[in-house]
């Protein structure tokens, strides 16, 4: 094996981690999505979070996708 082989390995190594690293993350982001509940207050939608054993939050999408990745709720 030469150098060239040796480092085309470690790239395509580096490149298949990051593509299953990428899958784990959609998953959860698709898993934290189904999490994410509706209400209608005053004429606007209002969205929300309440996961099992967790606190009430509302926010926007991307807030509270953040936030169940980050706490492992997803």
């Amino acid at each position: 094996m030469n150098v060239h082989q040796q480092l085309e390995g470690n790239q395509n190594r580096r490149m298949a981690n990051e593509a299953r690293f990428l899958d784990r993350i959609s998953d959860r982001e698709d898993e934290a999505e189904e999490m994410i509940g509706k209400l209608v207050r005053d004429g606007k939608e209002v969205l929300y979070v309440w996961p099992q054993g967790g606190k009430y939050r509302e926010d926007n999408r991307l807030k509270l996708i953040a936030f169940l990745i980050r706490n492992k709720y997803a």
